[in-house]
């Protein structure tokens, strides 16, 4: 059964491949300066990752999301991967910090509203700006934060509402919960709200 019941399936692939696309494109093309070994191999690396999610995206939509489980994942290590892809493609500095909680969660649905929230807080701070996502725990539930220090939503282009739809489809799928609202300071705050994933017992 499709956890996106009111988003048309092929435009939400669409819209999710967007950025991976993005992200390959800079990781392929390497100005003069960037081809020490280490940086080719790290690029390399990046590359790969994202041609593996792609892969996933699309096997996702052409079987209906029915393998897309309820999991214990490390919420932390599932957003340092999209803040590493979307920063291959900005000069928007964007950066992840926190504790490392577990949280359950659908680990594809997770990732690709994840994917969401930070490509349209990048758009909205713009090539100057400045992404900021938090990963921390809060009573029973495991809080990730994207803060954005642009001028908000209303700099970002009416085609990425398809991914605010997306995003609150996707959280529901995993049963968390979704916020969007300015900040006091200006830009932009989503709040993504994930129940804990229940300590393993301990071996006696």
């Amino acid at each position: 059964m499709s956890h996106e019941p009111d988003v048309d399936p092929v435009r939400g692939l669409c819209h999710d491949m967007r950025q991976p696309l993005a992200a390959i494109l800079a990781l392929a093309s390497p100005s003069p300066r960037d081809t020490a070994d280490g940086d080719l191999l790290r690029r390399l690396g990046l590359i790969s990752d994202q041609t593996r999610w792609l892969a996933r995206l699309v096997d996702e939509v052409l079987v209906d999301a029915a393998d897309d489980e309820v999991a214990a994942l490390d919420v932390a290590a599932c957003a340092s991967l999209v803040v590493a892809a979307s920063a291959a493609t900005t000069t928007c500095a964007v950066s992840v910090e926190g504790s490392s909680p577990r949280c359950l969660a659908r680990p594809t649905a997770l990732t690709r509203a994840l994917s969401c929230v930070v490509d349209n807080a990048v758009r909205a701070a713009g090539p100057d700006g400045a992404v900021a996502v938090t990963v921390d725990r809060e009573a029973e539930h495991v809080i990730v934060t994207v803060r954005d220090d642009g001028p908000g939503l209303g700099w970002v282009p009416e085609r990425t509402s398809l991914g605010l739809a997306l995003t609150r489809a996707l959280i529901a799928a995993c049963n968390g919960t979704f916020d969007l609202r300015p900040h006091p300071d200006g830009g932009m705050v989503a709040r993504i709200g994930l129940a804990n994933a229940p300590s393993s017992p301990v071996a006696s």
